[in-house]
C-alpha cells in the first residue's frame, strides 16, 4: 500500500485539497459517506485532471478493504482462482412454432411423433410416427411438412391404413407409387388453398413430381393418381380431419405471414405466399403481373379485372375452411403482382397442342338441323331429341378432331371451315376457352 502511495505521491499533491482529504479517509479505512461527497462537492468544480483522479482512487479502491459505516458495503478483489462459477437450471428449450403447431394436430388424430436416427419416416401401424431426427434432414426439411404428408398418405390409404404398418405400402417397389403420388397432389392441394404450397412441399426424390403438377393438381381428372387423391380429399372434408387441417394450415400461414416479409430468400419461409387483393395467393414469381395473365379483362385506362372472379370460371377452392370465401371481384392495377393462377395470354399456335375445347372441356357441340355442317354431314350429328341435335364426342373426342397434339399431328378439326356455328363462336383466349383448358389440366407454362 506504501508502494502504491509512493507511486501515486506526486500526482496525489497535484490534487486540491479537498481530494487529498478524501485520500486520507481512504488510507485510514474508517469514514461516512459524507466524508467523500462533501469535499469532492468542494473541489471537483475547480478541478479538471478528471482521468488522474479517477485513476488514482480506482487504484486504492482495488487495493484496500472498503467500507461505509452507514450501509456497510464492503468490497474486496477475489484472486482469479475465487471467482465464483454462474450456474442456473434451464427448464425450457425453444421449438419452432410450426412443428408445435402440426406435432398438436398428430396427437388430436392420433398420432404420437417420435424422433429417430434409424427411419426417414415410417409409421408403425400402432400410434407411433418416427420421423428422422434432426441431423438426418435436408436443408429443406421441415418437421411440419413431415407430419403433414403422413396425415395426407393416411386420407389417400384410406381409414383402414391406420392400424397398418407404413399405411399398407409397400416402399420396395413401385406398384404403390400411384399413392406417393396421390399423396402428392392432395398436399398441394390442401396447402395451396393457405398460400402454403411451396412450403409445404415434399422434399426428398419427389420434389420434381410435386414441383411438376399443374396450378390445380387435382386435374386432369383421368389420372389414376388424381381419382385416389380426390377420395383423399373427400376424407379430409370430414370429421375430424376437416377441423384438425384446418386450423393447423391456417395457423401455419398465420406464422408465415408474420415473418415471411423478414425471411432471407434462402430461409423455407420465403416461400410462403402472401395474398392477391382477390383472395388468391401470390405467384411466386414476383415479377409477373395481372396485366400479362390470359385471365385479365382489360378495363379503362389502367385497371382491369379477373375473369377467375366471375361464377363459372372460380378455380376450384381446396381449403377446408367450413364455408370457403369465394373470390373477390375487385379492380386490379395494370402493375399489381400475379395471382398463383397467372397464365401467358394464348395465340393461335397454343390450339394446335391443346384442343381442349374439342375434347374433354365439353361434352357436346348443340347443333342446329338448318346449320350448313348439319346438312353437310348428317352423319356426323346425333338426334338427342326432336328438338335437339349435337355433334357426339365418343370417348370425349368431337367426331370431327385429328391429331393427338403433338409436334408432328398437332389437333386440328377436319371440318373447320364448315364447323358448328357454336365453335364459330368460340373466342381464343375467352371465358369457354380458359375454362376448357382448366378442366383438362392445361396450363401455358410461363416463359
Amino acid at each position: 500500500m506504501l508502494a502504491g502511495l509512493y507511486f501515486f505521491e506526486g500526482p496525489i499533491l497535484q490534487l486540491p485539497s479537498g481530494i487529498r482529504q478524501i485520500f486520507r479517509f481512504l488510507l485510514l479505512g474508517h469514514f461516512t459517506r459524507q466524508c467523500i461527497t462533501d469535499p469532492l462537492q468542494d473541489s471537483m468544480h475547480s478541478y479538471h485532471n478528471t482521468a488522474l483522479f479517477v485513476s488514482v482512487l480506482t487504484f486504492l479502491f482495488m487495493t484496500r478493504h472498503i467500507m461505509t459505516c452507514k450501509t456497510c458495503i464492503k468490497y474486496k478483489p477475489l484472486p482469479c482462482t475465487e471467482l465464483p462459477v454462474l450456474t442456473r437450471t434451464i427448464t425450457s428449450n425453444y421449438q419452432d412454432p410450426a412443428d408445435l403447431v402440426w406435432l398438436e394436430a398428430a396427437a388430436q388424430l392420433g398420432m404420437s411423433v417420435e424422433r429417430s436416427a434409424k427411419a426417414y419416416a415410417s409409421w408403425d401401424g400402432k400410434g407411433t410416427l418416427t420421423l428422422a431426427s434432426e441431423e438426418h434432414l435436408d436443408p429443406d426439411d421441415c418437421l411440419a411438412q413431415m407430419i403433414f404428408h403422413e396425415i395426407c398418405h393416411l386420407l389417400v390409404s384410406g381409414e383402414t391404413a391406420f392400424a397398418l404398418v407404413d399405411w399398407g405400402l409397400d416402399n420396395t417397389s413401385p406398384k404403390d407409387l400411384v399413392y406417393e403420388y396421390a399423396t402428392n397432389r392432395l398436399q398441394a392441394a390442401l396447402s395451396g388453398a393457405y398460400g402454403l404450397r411451396r412450403f409445404m412441399g415434399v422434399t426428398t426424390m419427389w420434389r420434381s413430381y410435386y414441383d411438376a403438377l399443374p396450378p390445380d393438381p387435382m386435374t386432369p381428372a383421368a389420372d389414376p393418381a388424381v381419382v385416389l387423391a380426390s377420395a383423399g380429399l373427400d376424407a379430409a372434408r370430414k370429421s375430424p380431419y376437416r377441423q384438425v387441417l384446418h386450423e393447423a394450415l391456417s395457423a401455419t400461414a398465420v406464422i408465415a405471414d408474420s415473418i415471411g416479409s423478414l425471411a432471407p430468400d434462402s430461409s423455407l419461409w420465403s416461400l410462403a405466399r402472401a395474398m392477391h387483393p382477390t383472395g388468391f395467393s401470390l405467384h411466386a414469381d414476383q415479377t409477373k403481373q395481372c396485366s400479362s395473365c390470359a385471365w385479365a379483362i382489360p378495363g379503362k385506362e389502367h385497371d382491369m379485372r379477373c375473369r377467375l372472379t366471375r361464377p363459372g370460371c372460380r378455380p376450384v377452392n381446396y381449403s377446408l375452411a367450413e364455408q370457403p370465401l369465394p373470390p373477390r371481384s375487385v379492380k386490379l392495377d395494370s402493375a399489381q403482382t400475379a395471382c398463383e393462377h397467372h397464365e401467358p395470354v394464348l395465340e393461335p399456335a397454343d390450339c394446335a397442342a391443346c384442343g381442349a375445347c374439342c375434347h374433354r372441356g365439353f361434352d357436346v357441340v348443340e347443333v342446329s338441323q338448318r346449320e350448313k355442317f348439319a346438312r353437310l354431314y348428317p352423319t356426323l350429328i346425333e338426334l338427342r331429341s326432336e328438338t335437339r341435335s349435337v355433334v357426339p364426342r365418343p370417348a370425349g373426342r368431337c367426331v370431327a378432331l385429328t391429331g393427338d397434339g403433338s409436334n408432328t399431328a398437332p389437333f386440328r378439326c377436319h371440318h373447320y371451315e364448315d364447323r358448328p356455328r357454336s365453335c364459330r363462336n368460340f373466342a381464343l383466349g375467352g371465358d369457354a376457352c380458359l375454362i376448357a383448358r382448366a378442366r383438362c389440366g392445361i396450363y401455358k407454362a410461363d416463359a
